[in-house]
């Protein structure tokens, strides 16, 4: 699996603050109280950064069949790393609700990604199928009362380097990068949306899925529903 590093490459404004937003809500308090056992599913992840390969080979004598390989072969990069961060922000998470259930005990438990992972790969649900299946089908593949699920957008305007140059060649800046996050929980037996966490960050953006899983527990924290 790929480092986590290729969080480092998200644009960093050159003169902008990071700024951050969420919000929160309880859908069906009532439904939570009866979860024993939560599942976390791997994220959902968007990445929507500008494609340089095209301003490469500009001036070079590249046919139009060698651009479309090319072309075609950054789209399964991009495809690949989007399921990379997914699978590292599932685990992250998992990680930072466990430390804090530590010092702040939660009324439920947290599966293991392990096993998590293993019974879905057990029913033949991928992460290409993963949103093809109801509730009722995960809870049966996964033997749990919860499913924690989140989904991540990352806007990338320039790569950082063709942004500063920009900056300094034109000193017209570029949009800023952008992470929106929301993180939910769904009712196995209902199949109900329970509970909805919202996050936006604008500017200096977190460097790891770490960084982001810690943002995302801590603002959180006080309003996540199996508190104590």
């Amino acid at each position: 699996m790929l480092r986590s590093c290729f969080f480092a490459l998200l644009l960093v404004g050159a003169t902008a603050c990071s700024q951050r937003s969420y919000s929160t809500r309880a859908l069906v308090p009532q439904a939570l109280t009866q979860h024993k056992l939560v599942a976390i599913l791997p994220f959902e992840v968007q990445i929507d950064k500008l494609s340089l390969e095209p301003i490469t080979y500009v001036g070079q004598d590249v046919s139009p069949e060698e651009m479309d390989k090319r072309r075609q072969r950054w789209e399964e990069k991009q495809q690949e790393q989007r399921k990379i961060v997914a699978y590292q922000l599932q685990h992250e998470l998992l990680k930072q609700l466990v430390l804090r259930q530590a010092k702040h005990p939660y009324s439920v438990q947290f599966q293991k990604v392990a096993e998590t992972n293993s019974r879905l790969e057990r029913a033949g649900i991928t992460y290409a199928n993963l949103n093809d299946h109801s509730m009722a089908e995960l809870k049966a593949a996964l033997g749990v009362d919860a499913v924690l699920s989140g989904e991540t957008t990352l806007f990338q305007p320039l790569p950082n380097g063709v942004a500063v140059a920009l900056l300094m060649l034109t000193n017209v800046g570029v949009p800023q990068s952008e992470v929106l996050t929301n993180v939910t929980i769904h009712d196995c037996q209902s199949g109900e949306l329970v509970w909805k966490f919202d996050h936006q960050q604008v500017g200096e953006l977190s460097s790891s899925p770490a960084t982001l899983a810690r943002v995302l527990v801590r603002n959180s924290a006080r309003t996540f529903p199996y508190r104590r």
